[in-house]
């Protein structure tokens, strides 16, 4: 009973129709159930054809056809949308032995104009028919939404048929034959079949309504008007609206499809807009869905000028190019895992896969049963299904981002009090000078830094001071002036007197900090006394760099000038001679002897020069040695007692000049780890020019025990590298500059420029990280730290 109460009031059946299903309903639910599955096979045998033509025919000319001129074909299907007409020649033939009749119907019911002529074998006219959806209050032969109508059979007999077909819908031709009962079962399939779905259209249009009131939201609102606007389009394709609702208004319905096929286009593009977040996930598709809502806007005010048919034509192109861009916008925003956006695609997708089996179905393609014929119906009830399930999803993800938002807010307020708290922790225990004062110069908050600074216990006795506190620093009164009258930050050194008569310098910071309630200037003050201190050292270092830069120019300007001098000299010499001899040639005094002379004072000359030559080359090469962008070094673990053995076994057995037998002993020895990660290059360069220096420097002529003595010591992050000889050491005129460059105690050699512990101290300055240092003893001793 409940089934037939909610089709009388979806469908607006009248109470005799409504009664006559309720009772088919209870006495034949199985045979219902049946129905919607498989119909009972009919004993009518049915053969078509069909002749298009695109002006208006009469019946008396196309009997009048030619067998030739008609399409004969197994089954009708659709034939897309033509401004003409369809003539179809329908044959049925009864194999039955008693008298019977049979349903012929239309499978869709989108035809304006659908005449039927029955006609006998002998060429007798039995019926017509006017049906369609053109007339208002049409007589229908059979109770059915769809172009349906009786034929009646005597025994083995046979009927022709002359249909005529036009419309501006498309022309869909699938029609069927079956029996009073099996068409009964059919319709009432339908019926509860269409009364299902709408009912859970109208069900999940009436909730979500209720939750766009309650809640204000333009997704809801839009998927409101969606839903009404595709319960209205399928009353319109199933031809329940002409057939319930608006049966006088045949007019009304030729118009309305055009134009809801249309607008249903408006709410299609603003939902996902609204649900998806498009403003957020991806503003850049936003034109998209403004292009299509204005194409769609041009479309319906362009109705009235392009008529019902041609407009007809443009909308299905319309929603079939914006029903593809929507579904490309919905897998490319599944695919950026946009929150609901796969829910939406999946629906859209399934709302398509309906519209795609409808015509599949109808061309014979796929089976043709109540799921095909209605499948764009049930994937639109699919569709809304998920897209509610869509705003639900969305509505949970949005009190959840509330939950998150009140607990972060929550969680920020927590933060301030926090912040606020550190914040006078750190005004009060800040490692530099902070103070604030009012723009009458009255002092209001000070650390304990500045406290102590000035020589206070408690911030509370310099705030006693009030304005007495400027004139401590010996320009405070004039950096409070600017920073008041320029508002903007003021940096400036001050000298502070201490209450204990010392005097530090100060880096002072004012600037002008704007308040809701009150103006305040804050003061931050540095006490750069070290850096200051650090400065004028840094000067005098400078001053002794210029100092070793000028005295390693002067040692170089030594070195060469006098191998260059001399080359001077004898290169001016040189040119004297040769003048002499031209002389002598050009008179003709030139003797032999005195050709010979030239020569041989020649020849010494170029020996001169060219011995002068090599030691400045030598002196350069060595000068350049100094150096360390000279060098190719790498850095990697090796072992250092390992390296210092090989080393001394290679080279450093230096034997004496004067006594070939008499050698150098060297010991090494590591305390703690041998493997350190340094530069053994380095290292070797290093132990060259301390041997260098020991053999040519240290060790006596007639010395008979030379010794060196390498050792390393490894404490913690710590290494100590010491190297001692025990030969003549150096002077204590040479020591304090012992490593500046051209200090040497063998001036003139053309091997000892004075540059090889120069070169040591630069290694180990700027490779090694370390530091160096020559100790006086007995002999001489290097001793090298580095980490």
């Amino acid at each position: 009973m409940w089934i037939r109460a909610f089709l009388c009031l979806l469908l607006s059946m009248d109470g005799q129709s409504a009664w006559a299903l309720d009772n088919e309903i209870l006495n034949e639910e199985a045979r219902v159930e049946q129905a919607l599955f498989q119909l009972e096979p009919s004993l009518v045998e049915s053969s078509y054809a069909y002749w298009y033509s695109d002006k208006t025919n009469q019946f008396e000319d196309i009997i009048a056809l030619d067998h030739s001129d008609w399409t004969q074909v197994d089954s009708l299907g659709s034939y897309g949308f033509k401004k003409g007409e369809y003539w179809i020649h329908l044959t049925l033939s009864q194999s039955s032995p008693v008298v019977d009749s049979h349903i012929v119907r239309f499978i869709h019911p989108v035809h304006d104009v659908v005449d039927v002529h029955v006609l006998s074998k002998t060429g007798e006219k039995l019926n017509k028919y006017n049906l369609g959806d053109s007339l208002s209050n049409i007589q229908r032969p059979v109770q059915d939404k769809k172009p349906s109508f009786r034929v009646s059979f005597d025994k083995h007999s046979s009927v022709d048929i002359y249909i005529r077909v036009s419309g501006m819908n498309a022309m869909w031709l699938t029609m069927e034959v079956m029996t009073e009962a099996d068409h009964q079962l059919s319709v009432q399939a339908e019926a509860l079949t269409t009364g299902v779905m709408y009912g859970i259209l109208m069900v999940m249009m009436l909730y979500n309504f209720g939750l766009a009131i309650s809640i204000r939201d333009k997704a809801y609102f839009t998927y409101v008007g969606y839903v009404a606007s595709y319960i209205i389009l399928i009353l319109c394709l199933t031809g329940d609206g002409f057939y319930y609702i608006w049966a006088n208004s045949p007019n009304f319905n030729r118009w309305l499809l055009p134009v809801i096929a249309g607008f249903l286009m408006i709410p299609s593009a603003l939902f996902p807009l609204y649900l998806l977040n498009i403003k957020k996930h991806a503003p850049k598709l936003l034109p998209i869905f403004y292009i299509i809502v204005g194409v769609v806007v041009l479309y319906l005010f362009s109705i009235p000028f392009r008529g019902a048919n041609e407009s007809l034509k443009l909308v299905n192109v319309i929603s079939f190019t914006g029903s593809t861009v929507m579904l490309i916008i919905g897998i490319y925003l599944s695919i950026k895992k946009v929150p609901v956006a796969l829910i939406y695609t999946a629906s859209w997708f399934i709302l398509l896969t309906g519209l795609v089996i409808l015509p599949l179905s109808s061309a014979g393609i796929i089976e043709a049963n109540i799921f095909t014929r209605y499948s764009n119906m049930l994937g639109g009830v699919v569709e809304v299904i998920l897209l509610s399930l869509a705003l639900a999803h969305r509505i949970g993800l949005e009190r959840k981002e509330k939950i998150k938002a009140i607990k972060q807010s929550l969680k920020l307020k927590e933060e301030a009090a926090e912040s606020r708290t550190m914040y006078q922790q750190l005004f009060d225990y800040a490692p530099i000078g902070m103070f604030r004062f009012s723009t009458t110069g009255e002092l209001v908050a000070v650390n304990y830094f500045l406290t102590e600074l000035i020589g206070y216990d408690h911030p509370n006795q310099i705030l006693k001071m009030g304005k007495n506190i400027r004139g401590m620093f010996d320009n405070g009164y004039e950096a409070a002036v600017r920073a008041l009258k320029f508002e903007s930050v003021v940096e400036q050194e001050s000298v502070l007197t201490t209450l204990n008569g010392n005097t530090r310098i100060c880096s002072v910071t004012l600037r002008m900090n704007r308040q809701q309630e009150t103006d305040v200037i804050e003061g931050f003050i540095t006490d750069i006394t070290q850096r200051k201190q650090a400065e004028k050292a840094h000067e005098i270092m400078e001053v002794e760099r210029m100092t070793t830069m000028e005295q390693l120019v002067t040692g170089v300007a030594h070195e060469i000038n006098a191998p260059l001098g001399n080359n001077v000299t004898s290169v001016s010499h040189l040119s004297e001679l040769l003048a002499e001899v031209d002389d002598k040639m050009s008179d003709g005094s030139l003797t032999k002897r005195f050709f010979k002379d030239f020569v041989n004072d020649s020849q010494e000359l170029m020996i001169v020069m060219s011995n002068n030559l090599t030691q400045i080359s030598s002196l350069i090469q060595r000068f350049k040695l100094v150096s360390v962008n000279q060098m190719e070094i790498k850095k990697f673990e090796f072992n250092f007692f390992e390296q210092v053995e090989d080393f001394k076994d290679f080279y450093f057995f230096v034997h004496d000049e004067n006594n070939g037998s008499s050698s150098v002993e060297v010991n090494v020895n590591c305390y703690g780890d041998e493997i350190i990660n340094s530069y053994p290059a380095a290292w070797e360069i290093i132990l060259d020019q301390l041997f260098e220096n020991s053999i040519t420097h240290g060790f006596h002529s007639d010395q008979l025990d030379k010794k060196i003595d390498i050792e390393l010591k490894h404490e913690d992050d710590k290494w100590t590298m010491s190297y001692e000889d025990n030969g003549r050491g150096a002077s204590a005129q040479i020591m304090p500059s012992i490593f500046d460059p051209f200090v040497t105690s063998k001036r003139g050699s053309l091997k000892n420029a004075g540059l090889g512990l120069y070169r040591v101290y630069n290694i180990v300055a700027q490779v090694l990280k370390g530091k160096v240092r020559a100790e006086a003893i007995s002999g001489f001793k290097i001793v090298i730290e580095f980490r």
